[in-house]
C-alpha cells in the first residue's frame, strides 16, 4: 500500500510538472509572440521561439565558440553545413558585420522553418541564406525519417545513390530507422557556391557522420581556397561506418583534398563530437 502511494504521488508530481511547463511555455508565447525570447550562446544576446530552448544550451561547445570568434572577420562569407535552428548562423553573421555573409544548409523542414522565424527575429537573419537541403558529395536526393522527438531524432538514411546523413543526436546506424519519412534535397557546397557567386573565407561542418563527403563535394571552394579559406568541421566516427568511412579512409580522402585535420581540443582530430581545423599541406 505504501508503494503504492509513493507511485501515485511521484505520478501526481510529475504531471504538475509538466502542467507547468507547459503553462510557463504558454505565457512566454503570449508574452513574446513572434518577437521570440531573449537567450544568449555564451553571451552573445539573440531572441528565439521559446518552444526550442531546451535544444540550444547557452554555454555548449566554448572551443568552438571561442575559435569562431577569434577566426571570424568584418567581411567575411562563412558557409554553415549544418544549421539546425540557427544559433551559430545568427552570431556568425554578427561577426562578419554588414558586410559579410552566411549561407547555412539544413535539410530538416522543421528545424529549417524554426531556423528561418529565428532569422526573422534578429537582425543579422536578413545576411543569412538558408539552403533547404543536405550537403554531400553530389547532388540527389535522400529520406528524411522523422521521429517523437521534433528537430532532433531525425535522420537520412542510404539511397541508391550512395549517399546518406543524419542529423540526430542519438541516432544507430545498426538500428533500422522508425518514423514517417519524405524526401530532401542533396546538394554540394561548391554547386551552391558557384550559383551564388560567393568564396566562403570560413566554412564550419556539422552533418553527424557526412563530413567526408560533404568536404569532397566542397572540392573546388577548398582547392582555390589556399590562403583565404579556414575550415572547422565536428567529427564524427562513431557514425562512419555507416557511410564506408574509417579513420585511416578519411586520412586518405581529406589527403586527397590537399588537407589534414588538427585537434581543436585534445590530441585526437577525429575523436568523437569533437572539432578538428582543416589545414592544407
Amino acid at each position: 500500500m505504501r508503494a503504492e502511494r509513493s507511485r501515485a504521488e511521484a505520478l501526481g508530481t510529475g504531471r504538475a510538472a509538466a502542467t507547468a511547463r507547459s503553462l510557463y511555455l504558454r505565457w512566454l508565447e503570449l508574452r513574446h509572440g513572434r518577437r521570440g525570447v531573449p537567450w544568449s550562446l555564451h553571451g552573445e544576446p539573440f531572441r528565439i521561439d521559446p518552444r526550442v530552448r531546451h535544444l540550444l544550451p547557452s554555454s555548449a561547445e566554448p572551443a568552438l565558440f571561442a575559435y569562431l570568434h577569434r577566426a571570424i572577420r568584418p567581411g567575411d562569407v562563412i558557409v554553415d553545413a549544418g544549421g539546425f535552428l540557427g544559433a551559430y548562423p545568427i552570431v556568425e553573421a554578427r561577426w562578419a558585420g554588414p558586410s559579410g555573409r552566411v549561407v547555412t544548409f539544413e535539410p530538416s523542414p522543421r528545424s529549417a522553418a524554426v531556423a528561418r522565424a529565428h532569422f526573422e527575429m534578429n537582425p543579422e537573419g536578413s545576411r543569412i541564406t538558408l539552403i533547404e537541403a543536405a550537403v554531400g558529395d553530389r547532388a540527389g536526393t535522400a529520406l528524411l525519417a522523422s521521429h517523437d522527438e521534433p528537430y532532433r531524432n531525425q535522420i537520412l538514411v542510404e539511397q541508391p545513390e550512395g549517399w546518406y546523413h543524419s542529423d540526430a543526436a542519438e541516432a544507430s546506424y545498426h538500428d533500422e530507422p522508425k518514423g514517417s519519412y519524405h524526401t530532401v534535397r542533396v546538394t554540394t557546397i561548391d554547386k551552391v557556391c558557384c550559383d551564388l557567386a560567393i568564396r566562403p573565407t570560413l566554412i564550419r561542418m556539422d552533418v553527424q557522420g557526412a563530413e567526408i563527403a560533404a568536404l569532397e563535394g566542397a572540392r573546388e571552394i577548398i582547392r582555390t581556397g589556399r590562403g583565404t579559406l579556414r575550415i572547422v568541421v565536428e567529427m564524427h566516427p562513431q557514425l562512419w561506418q555507416s557511410f564506408g568511412v574509417t579513420p585511416q579512409s578519411a586520412r586518405d580522402r581529406l589527403e586527397a583534398l590537399g588537407v589534414g585535420a588538427r585537434p581543436l581540443e585534445g590530441n585526437d582530430p577525429f575523436a568523437a563530437d569533437g572539432h578538428a581545423i582543416l589545414e592544407y599541406i
